[in-house]
Formats: C-alpha cells, structure tokens, sequence
C-alpha cells in the first residue's frame, strides 16, 4: 500500500487511490476529508464507482458531530444510519456534511457509517468516513483492522501532502527567481538570453532586470558568486535592493552603492558581480548612464555595424561597505543597440578554447546592425555551438536597442 501510494505525487491522485483499495473489496463506500487551512476538502467514492468532491469552512461542522469528533478528538465513531431516500438526515450529515457527497449514499441505506481520525507527526489533518450496509457491518476486529488502515494510510499520506506543498512554496518562489518580463517602453527594444548552468533546477545566479517608465528606468543584469538555488535565491535580493535603490535615486553609480550596502550589511561572505545602466529617450536618442561593479564591459553595436567597448569597472557588490562607482554617459542612435552579458558568455568551454570577448565582437561584427532580438539570437545560437554539451556557468545576455517611436 504505502509503495503504490509514494508514486502518487498528487495528494488527490494518492486519496482516489486509497478510496479504489477500499470501496469494492472492503466496504461499499469511503470518503476522505483533508483540513486544507480554513477548509474541508473531500472526496468519496460510490458503489458505481465515480468520484465526487466537495468543500466546507472549517466551521460548519460542529465539534459534537461524527465528523467533528474524528477532527477535533482523535475519537473513532461509529453510527447507524436508517432506511430511507433523504440526503438530509442530521444522523447522516453528521459524518457526510457534503449534501452532494450524501447523495451518491442512498443506494446502501441502512448501512453502519464508521468515521477514523488521520493523524500523523501528533497532528489530525483529517479523517475517513466508511459505510456498510446493515448486517455487513462493523464487529469489534473489524474496526481494528480500519483503524490500523486509516493510521498507515494517515502516515503515507501526509509525506505526499509535505511533498507537494514543499513543490508549491517552490513554484511560489521560481515566479520571483526566473527572470522577469520586460516593460514595454517607448523608444526602447529589448533582446534576452538566459541560459543555467542546472538545466533541472532551471534557476541560476545570473540575472537581469529592467524596471521604471517611459521618463526613466533602470537595467540591471548581475552575476552571483555560485550556482544552483542558493545562487537564485541571492539573486532575488539583490534584484530588489536595486528596485528599492532606484527608488531613491536612478543614478546607476548611487544605485550600486545602495545595493552594496545593502549586502555588505548582510555579511553573508558573498558577492555578486553588477552592470547598472539608466536610461532616458531624448528625442531620436537613447541616453544611458552606465555603472559597473566588476562587471563584463558593456559592448555598443553601432549603425555602421562597428562594435565598441564602454569602459566602465568598479569593485565587485558585497565584500567593501566603502566602494565607491562612477557612471560613464553614452548615446544610442536609432538601431543602435548595447549588450550586457555576464562572465559566463566570455568563460564558455569549448573543444580547445573558450568563447571569450573577441569572438563575442566577431560575431556582433558579422551580424552587424540590425533589429536587437536578432543580435542576441546570433550570439545565442554561436555560444550553443561552441559549447554543445559541456559543463558551463548561469549565462545571461540583455540588450538595450534604441528605435524609433512606435
């Protein structure tokens, strides 16, 4: 039992199993109740065989009832149902509360209804309901035998419910972790590539972020020291302490500052590595300011094709509280387009080298100036190539294009 049951990762698919082992070869129907926070959940299953749910507060079912006394005492109870077709019997709601659910029992009245607390790790999260027709009913071996079922089901049961809120709070979580979705903004085109270094767990260290509006906004793309969970966890809080930080004051050197600040008073003994730029459309320009803390040097693709390199450095996030960044002011012409990359396009393996910056401006050269997503896309496609399926850092690539008004 607890086997079949551990492959059913979904607490529903795991409670319909246990109501398949029980009604037909054991008894003529079964319902399980899981107290989910505020709420009641069930589900049951009939002598035909179809599953039916339902949901109630928490607080409609009253403490003295047969349910109640399962969920609030631990206590087994067992009850004699009569005769009759009504779904409305106050014996019967007593340990089926679910008018839908009661109906799918009017098929085996009189019957015995017996209601077994579910309990594991000292805590009742629920219970389960099992009916007989009268004179199949329950002798003193038989409610031990349930009993003992219910406990080794309560217990299996309960690993299936830890599983699968512990994938929920990790869903919860990857929404803030994995990079986030671009602002549309006048003037402005963005191109992205993001690539992990744990393809499985599909979070890394690297980042990038945009966030503001059309009179103003900041880009961030950032490299944690580290990979895997841990790494995109630091990345969560460092892309925040740079909204916060923006929030006071858009200058990309005054937002580095905050953020190291920030981190240093963490003192968590890690770093991270930052590209800050702001940005403003001024008539067919796009001005950037760009901060950098021992960050990759930002790459300009101009519109004759040429390629350079904003000089701009600094000392790395979270290690000085008294690191001071200085910003360096360039300008975009329409079709001109800046990329932020982290380290981990430059470190790239490959058969006998690594991709490095010169192949990255070969191939920005050989693309030349054209529409951003189609620079990042062949940059994308050449790192690919050049790695093929070697070990590799988080990889991550931002591009800031200048066009014009839509």
């Amino acid at each position: 039992m607890a086997r079949g049951l551990s492959g059913a990762l979904h607490t529903d698919r795991a409670v319909d199993l246990v109501l398949e082992m029980l009604v037909g070869p054991v008894v003529d129907w079964a319902q399980i109740t899981l107290v989910d926070r505020s709420q009641l959940r069930f589900r049951s299953r009939g002598p035909d065989g179809r599953l039916l749910t339902g949901r109630l507060p928490v607080e409609d079912v009253p403490e003295s009832s047969s349910l109640g006394r399962a969920l609030f005492t631990g206590a087994t109870d067992l009850l004699m149902v009569p005769d009759g077709g009504d779904t409305d019997s106050a014996t019967l709601a007593s340990a089926v509360p679910s008018e839908t659910l009661r109906g799918s029992l009017t098929s085996i009245r009189p019957m015995d209804l017996l209601t077994i607390a579910m309990s594991a790790r000292g805590t009742t999260y629920g219970a389960l309901t099992i009916a007989q027709r009268c004179g199949n009913g329950f002798d003193e071996r038989a409610v031990a035998f349930l009993e003992d079922f219910a406990h080794r089901v309560a217990v299996t049961l309960d690993t299936t419910r830890a599983l699968a809120e512990s994938r929920r709070v990790a869903t919860v979580l990857s929404r803030e972790l994995v990079p986030p979705s671009l602002p549309d903004l006048a003037g402005v085109a963005f191109g992205t590539y993001y690539r992990v270094a744990y393809e499985q767990e599909a979070l890394g260290g690297d980042f990038y972020d945009v966030h503001g509006d059309d009179d103003g906004w900041t880009a961030v793309v950032g490299d944690v020291c580290g990979k895997g969970v841990e790494a995109a966890v630091l990345t969560g809080k460092v892309r925040q302490a740079v909204r916060t930080a923006s929030l006071v004051d858009r200058d990309p050197s005054r937002v580095l500052d905050l953020a190291n600040r920030t981190l240093v008073s963490d003192s968590d003994e890690t770093f991270v590595t930052a590209v800050c730029a702001r940005g403003r459309k001024v008539g067919d320009v796009l001005h950037l300011d760009i901060a950098s803390a021992g960050h990759p040097e930002p790459l300009v693709v101009r519109r004759d094709g040429s390629v350079e390199q904003v000089p701009v450095s600094g000392t790395v996030l979270g290690l000085l509280p008294s690191s001071t960044y200085t910003s360096v002011s360039i300008e975009l012409a329409e079709g001109e387009t800046c990329l932020f990359y982290t380290d981990g396009v430059a470190e790239a393996p490959g058969h006998r080298t690594r991709f490095g910056d010169d192949r990255m401006r070969e191939v920005l050269l050989a693309t030349g100036a054209c529409h951003v997503t189609a620079q990042v896309e062949s940059v994308a496609v050449a790192l690919s190539t050049h790695l093929r399926d070697r070990a590799h850092d988080d990889i991550a690539i931002l591009a800031v294009q200048s066009i014009g008004e839509r």
